[in-house]
């Protein structure tokens, strides 16, 4: 049952996070006030650490009848830290079904989430219900089919009803339902969500949109995301930060030096650092921390340190978590205790090398049964392993896409797409950006113009079968069209613009609907709007705060996290560039380059060192 912990809410709190008489939070404390609710005779708090240990002193029953009480109870933060502690029990907490079903038409967006997130937990005991409930209840029938497709392969009973189902539903329905089904049967069903995306427009805008509002995932287990996309399905976030920024939560040194991100799931932070070892030296490691107290459970050494550390991301997968250091080492370890299951070197194992000298800096991708990464050889541009044995499946030679740019791996990471009805992996590598069949890793199609010899670094973003890349270093960006052509793919360069119109250095674009966002500009980060479709700049500022911009999606808002640690608030418009909001967080040293995370309604900023959590959750 390990592989539901990547999909669930596993925002644990041993206290509860009361609710004053203005309507905004009391500072969680380190125990329940007096006169806070009990059920069953304790304080929540009680029951959610009961659900969190592995030895309890209360029965199972009484612990999932105590919290089902939490869920029917009036408080909304009770009802949600209470669905949370019951998605950590899984199948074990199926019991408390009737009361999770009665919130997932609840008002309030959080308490909907949570439910859904506690459902999805119990698997294939669930499924019964959730089938009936989707059949006889059109009012909530999508947000039922979230909690199916968050389930993922183990509700493959369910995907012949939801297909049925798309026949009498909007347009908008039936994206999110194709969205859905490919979560549950990707083999099966992920051609319907290409056919989908562009039926009846130019770049399937509309429903790409809406379909931002679908499942919540549970976790943020790799790099930009569940969908590395670099957008957080979350709502009920504050629309407007105070002038003294979010509320500081907590805050943990000691992560190792580095500019990796975390990834969280099932409970736990991860992260890259390079620390301190013998002799005054320093050494690469992978690292987990408990989320709800922060205390790290456990520090794996990856290989060398570099001098900035790392910048990989560990990737989580069920039980296990997947990690790159700068020298290649690509390891694959226990979540549970940081046990190295396999590793490989992707210069002595497959002949890799970087376009240039600053190390690898990929996040592994994970898709299916294959880990995919990119070692930068002549013949192994990107390679498949078996996720479990580090055995090769596949090795993707790529041939020359012409004279800009540089042999070898860049700085990006790989992303999977449905292109003209078929899976792909597309990456930018030294000379461009390519894509190669997921299934075989035979090379289909590359596109050259829009490589540097420098550093090409933000990873594509994929639309139905459109590819849009950037980079800087007086490169600039491109929108292309992907199509089978004979036995091949052909990418047609729908449009180009040049290095003073929009070129992404560091920090990512994020799309939003029919619009990009994201910073402009060698080491700057001039905020930016730009058409997908049309290549038309619809806004562009000059950078509010020094150095380049990492960019996430949250709630009808983008986050702009600059390289000297500054954040913004932007209402993601193309009307106009409209800040909500800024603060400096808590430092450390060097740039600011980790992007930001938002899990259940918490932002997570690293600075070097540094790990601080921030509560951007609107209080109603």
């Amino acid at each position: 049952m390990a592989h539901f912990k990547t999909r669930l809410f596993p925002f644990l709190s041993a206290v509860v996070i009361g609710w004053g008489l203005s309507g905004h939070p009391v500072a969680a404390q380190a125990a329940d006030p007096a006169g806070a609710p009990l059920f069953l005779g304790q304080p929540l708090s009680y029951w959610v650490s009961q659900a969190g240990r592995t030895e309890r002193s209360e029965s199972l029953d009484k612990i999932v009848g105590a919290l089902s009480q939490a869920v029917r109870s009036e408080d909304c933060s009770a009802k949600v830290t209470a669905s949370d502690a019951l998605a950590t029990l899984g199948p074990a907490g199926v019991a408390a079904m009737p009361a999770l079903l009665e919130q997932i038409d609840h008002v309030q967006p959080w308490v909907r989430e949570g439910a859904l997130g506690a459902l999805a937990s119990f698997g294939k005991q669930a499924l019964p219900t959730l089938i009936e409930t989707f059949k006889n209840n059109a009012a909530v029938r999508i947000r039922i089919a979230f909690a199916l497709g968050a389930m993922g392969p183990e509700a493959r009973e369910a995907a012949p009803v939801l297909a049925e189902a798309m026949k009498g539903e909007s347009p908008v329905n039936q994206a999110r339902l194709a969205g859905i089904l490919n979560q549950i049967d990707p083999e099966r069903y992920a051609g319907e969500v290409s056919r989908l995306a562009l039926e009846g427009v130019k770049l399937g805008p509309a429903a790409a949109a809406e379909f931002d509002a679908s499942p919540v995932p549970a976790d943020w287990p790799q790099f930009h995301g569940p969908n590395r996309d670099s957008i957080c399905r979350e709502r009920g976030l504050l629309r407007q930060w105070p002038q003294e920024g979010p509320k500081l939560l907590w805050s943990i040194k000691g992560l190792g030096r580095g500019l990796s991100s975390a990834s969280i799931a099932g409970g736990r932070i991860f992260t890259m650092g390079d620390r301190p070892v013998e002799d005054k030296k320093e050494a690469q490691f992978v690292t987990a921390y408990d989320l709800e107290n922060r205390r790290e459970l456990w520090t794996t050494r990856v290989g060398p340190a570099f001098e900035t550390g790392p910048r990989c991301t560990p990737t989580v997968d069920g039980d296990l978590v997947y990690a790159l250091g700068t020298e290649g080492d690509l390891v694959c370890l226990r979540v549970a205790t940081g046990e190295v299951c396999w590793r490989k070197n992707l210069a002595a194992d497959f002949g890799g090398k970087m376009m240039s000298g600053w190390k690898y800096s990929e996040s592994p991708l994970v898709d299916g049964e294959r880990l995919i990464c990119t070692p930068g050889a002549a013949d192994a541009m990107i390679v498949a392993l078996d996720k479990r044995t580090g055995g090769t499946i596949w090795k993707s030679a790529v041939p020359k896409l012409g004279e800009r740019g540089a042999d070898g791996a860049a700085y990006s990471s790989v992303v999977a797409a449905e292109i003209d009805g078929l899976r792909q992996y597309v990456q930018l590598i030294g000379r461009g950006v390519v894509g190669v069949e997921a299934a075989t890793g035979r090379f289909l199609w590359g596109y050259n113009r829009v490589a540097n010899n420098v550093a090409n670094i933000t990873k594509p973003v994929v639309r139905g079968d459109y590819v849009f890349a950037t980079t800087a270093y007086n490169a600039g960006s491109a929108l292309l069209e992907v199509k089978r052509q004979g036995e091949g793919f052909s990418a047609r360069e729908v449009y180009f613009l040049g290095p003073r119109d929009f070129a992404n250095h560091h920090g990512g674009v994020v799309l939003v609907g029919e619009y990009l966002y994201g910073g402009h500009g060698s080491n700057m980060g001039d905020a930016t709007c730009v058409a997908l479709a049309t290549g038309k700049i619809c806004w562009k500022s000059r950078a509010p705060a020094r150095g380049s911009a990492c960019v996430l999606y949250a709630d009808g808002h983008l986050i702009f996290r600059y390289d000297r640690g500054e954040v913004l608030l932007v209402e993601a418009t193309p009307e106009a560039f409209r800040v909500k909001g800024r603060f400096l967080p808590l430092t450390g040293t060097g740039p600011a380059w980790a992007h930001p995370v938002i899990h259940r309604g918490k932002l997570y900023l690293r600075h070097d060192d540094l790990l601080a959590c921030y509560d951007v959750r609107a209080y109603e």
